[in-house]
């Protein structure tokens, strides 16, 4: 009796993996092209060093007393230690263990046990940092760094606000994907109301690839378009509707939110947002923007209130939170698991947006892979900016 076959195994529908940046990947050749946000700037205060891990690999971070921020490798290339145990004396950092001391250029300049000239010969790796709109940026890439910032300013007179960064325990991939996803906000928002202005049809989504990223549209039945900017490797520039509790404050706020790897299952959601107020338009804003901040304080973290959400102790429509779409959204992209299985999908023409940007990346990562030149990414100019469109 002759055996049946078995069933030839279907290809894979991306022939390289898409969600990685861990260090020599293609992936992680990929985003390390870029300035990465790796802290909210108003967390790191002056003399401070820190332990921070950023697409699976950990690196110190420190302000110094100038106010001046710095990434340095994680350890000491002297015994190993942890660098953010020691103490920041001026710009300079001092390791815990036999006190040897590195400037921002990463070059050692005492050695106090050690013969002169000794510490000609050390270096610790550091890495170039900037900061912009209330973030921290790093580059970890080869050679020299695109140009800063890597994104304009929104333009107008306005309120610079930086919401605490989260993280999310997923891949940053599916936070970035969410965001290109602009038929969810009807469904997955529509408990509390807060994006209810954009909820109201369900718009038709096309996207475009631009020499920045990816431009993506959302057509309303009235014609209205809705514009948002996707900035390669993992930020969104849109205008966003009030956040729960912060009604009639403020109006729409232009939002760059950013999706950075802490690994390939965990992310951290960066968010930086221009509220275009002014005079004692912005002082009602900022007054009312503390009271929610102290009404978060009080309440539950997002991942207790994700977790209870995901275990069914809560009802997902019943929650009510001044992190609101947050935890939504959290709640939504890391229940899809750790890392989306995308070869499992089916995806219709709303998912236009992820379609483009998949194929995009894909198309980078080959590139990367098969060692050929991938594309040359430009800064975004002012000019192009994202239309509210409702």
């Amino acid at each position: 009796m002759n055996e049946m076959a078995p069933p030839q195994k279907a290809r894979a529908r991306y022939d390289v993996d898409l969600a990685t940046t861990m260090p020599g990947t293609p992936g992680g050749v990929f985003m390390r092209q870029f300035w990465i946000a790796v802290y909210d700037s108003a967390a790191l205060p002056d003399g401070r060093a820190m332990p921070i891990r950023i697409m699976g690999e950990d690196f110190a971070i420190y302000r110094g007393h100038s106010g001046r921020p710095q990434v340095t490798a994680y350890r000491c290339p002297h015994r190993g230690a942890q660098m953010h145990l020691g103490w920041i004396e001026g710009d300079d950092i001092r390791c815990v263990y036999h006190g040897w001391k590195f400037d921002c250029e990463g070059k050692c300049v005492d050695q106090p046990a050690e013969d002169p000239g000794y510490n000609e010969k050390v270096r610790i790796r550091t890495y170039p940092t900037a900061e912009h709109m209330g973030l921290v940026f790093a580059y970890f890439g080869e050679g020299e760094p695109p140009h800063f910032p890597p994104f304009p300013e929104p333009q107008g007179e306005g309120v610079i606000e930086v919401r605490p960064s989260t993280e999310a325990p997923c891949n940053y991939l599916q936070c970035f994907e969410n965001s290109m996803d602009e038929v969810h906000v009807a469904f997955t928002h529509a408990p509390g109301g807060s994006h209810a202005r954009i909820a109201h049809d369900l718009p038709v989504i096309t996207a475009e690839e631009t020499d920045w990223g990816m431009m993506r549209y959302g057509t309303r039945k009235d014609g209205q378009v809705r514009q948002t900017l996707h900035y390669a490797p993992n930020a969104v520039r849109v205008f966003v509707p009030p956040f729960f509790g912060m009604e009639g404050v403020g109006g729409w706020p232009e939002m760059i939110l950013i999706f950075t790897p802490v690994d390939d299952e965990t992310c951290r959601w960066f968010a930086t947002s221009k509220v275009f107020v002014t005079g004692a338009d912005a002082d009602a804003y900022r007054t009312k923007r503390a009271e929610m901040q102290k009404n978060a304080g009080a309440v539950r973290p997002i991942m207790d209130v994700v977790n209870d959400i995901w275990s069914g102790k809560l009802v997902y429509e019943d929650v009510r939170h001044p992190m609101l779409a947050r935890v939504q959204d959290i709640a939504v992209q890391a229940g899809q698991g750790r890392i989306a299985n995308r070869e499992t999908e089916f995806l219709g023409k709303s998912d236009a947006g992820i379609v483009a940007w998949r194929r995009i990346l894909a198309r980078e990562l080959r590139l990367i892979a098969d060692g050929r030149q991938s594309k040359t990414w430009a800064t975004p100019g002012p000019e192009v900016v994202p239309v509210m469109g409702a």
